[in-house]
C-alpha cells in the first residue's frame, strides 16, 4: 500500500516549484514567450530538501524570442524532474501574440503544446522491501508519454506585470489495478503579479505574488519583496505559504548575463520533515542594436 501511495503521489505530480519564478516565467505561462524582447536563454537547477534520500531535483532550460515584425513570441522549455525512483521529462513549445495597448505596455496571449514522459524504476525497490514478490514492483519499469496543452495571458509595462495561466489543461486517469487508479496532470492554475516602486535614485522595491491552485489541494501562494539597486543587483525575501522562507540574490554580471541563487529555509510541519532547498539560475539575453531593443525589464 505504501508503494502504491508513493506511485500515486509522484505520477500525479504537477509542475515543479521555483523560488526564482519571476525570472523564469515561461515555465508557468506560455504568454511570456518573447517578453524579454530578445532571444533569452535561462538555465535553472533546483535541489529540494537536500540531504534526504530521493529528494526532488529539477533542471530547466528555457529559450524564447520576440519577432517584432509580426508581434510574435516563440519559446521552448525542457524540464527534467526526478524524485526517488520517478523521473519526468517535459518538452514544450510556446507561441505568444503581443499586442501593444499603449506606449511601453503590452498584452499577450499564449498557447503551449508538448509532451511529458513519465518513468518509474520500481525494480530498484526490490532490494529495499521484505517481499521481492510484491505485485506492486512486479514490473521493473513503467513509462508513459502524454500530450500537454496549456494557455495563458500576460500584461506588462515598466512597472506592472500580471498574468494568469494553465500550463497543462489536459488530465488523464490511468488504471493501476482493478481497484486503484491515478489521475495524472490535473489542470493547475497560476496567477502572478509584481509591481516596481521607485523609492530613491536607482533603487526600486518590487513586491510580488504568485497564487497556485490545484483542484482538491488547498490554495497556496508565494509572497515576494525585493530591492533592486541600479538595475544590477536584486536582493529579496519570499514566503511560501506554510512551507518556507526564502532568501534570493540576483546580479547582472554583464549587461546580458544574470546569475541568481536562493536558499529556502523550511518552516512549520515541513521544517520538521525536510532540509533546506537551493536553486541556481543563469539567464543570458541577446541584444541586437539594429532592433533598438531596450534593456529587459
Amino acid at each position: 500500500m505504501i508503494l502504491y501511495s508513493a506511485y500515486q503521489t509522484s505520477w500525479a505530480q504537477q509542475i515543479g516549484q521555483y523560488t526564482q519564478y519571476f525570472s523564469n516565467q515561461l515555465v508557468i505561462n506560455p504568454a511570456f514567450a518573447g517578453a524579454d524582447e530578445a532571444l533569452s536563454l535561462t538555465l535553472v537547477h533546483r535541489s529540494q530538501w537536500t540531504g534526504l534520500d530521493g529528494a526532488p531535483t529539477t533542471q530547466t532550460l528555457t529559450a524564447h524570442s520576440l519577432f517584432k515584425s509580426n508581434h510574435v513570441g516563440l519559446g521552448a522549455t525542457i524540464i527534467n524532474d526526478k524524485i526517488g525512483i520517478h523521473q519526468n521529462l517535459t518538452i514544450n513549445t510556446s507561441y505568444a501574440y503581443h499586442l501593444q495597448v499603449r506606449p511601453d505596455a503590452y498584452f499577450s496571449l499564449g498557447l503551449q503544446v508538448g509532451l511529458n514522459h513519465k518513468q518509474s524504476d520500481f525494480g530498484s525497490l526490490a532490494g529495499h522491501v521484505g517481499n521481492s514478490n510484491d505485485p506492486s514492483i512486479a514490473q521493473d519499469n513503467q513509462s508513459r508519454t502524454y500530450p500537454e496543452l496549456g494557455a495563458g495571458f500576460y500584461y506588462r509595462d515598466p512597472r506592472l506585470h500580471l498574468g494568469l495561466s494553465v500550463p497543462n489543461m489536459l488530465s488523464k486517469k490511468v488504471e493501476v489495478t482493478d481497484s486503484i487508479s491515478v489521475e495524472l496532470n490535473k489542470p493547475q492554475y497560476f496567477f502572478y503579479t509584481r509591481y516596481r516602486v521607485p523609492i530613491a535614485h536607482n533603487i526600486k522595491l518590487q513586491p510580488g505574488l504568485l497564487i497556485k491552485y490545484l483542484p482538491g489541494v488547498p490554495l497556496s501562494f508565494d509572497l515576494h519583496l525585493a530591492a533592486i539597486f541600479n538595475e544590477v543587483l536584486l536582493t529579496g525575501l519570499s514566503y511560501r505559504s506554510f512551507e518556507s522562507v526564502d532568501l534570493v540574490v540576483q546580479a547582472k554580471l554583464t549587461p546580458q548575463l544574470k546569475a541568481g541563487y536562493n536558499y529556502d529555509y523550511p518552516i512549520g510541519k515541513v521544517g520538521l520533515l525536510s532540509n533546506s532547498s537551493h536553486e541556481l539560475m543563469l539567464n543570458y539575453v541577446f541584444k541586437y542594436s539594429k532592433y533598438k531593443i531596450k534593456r529587459p525589464r
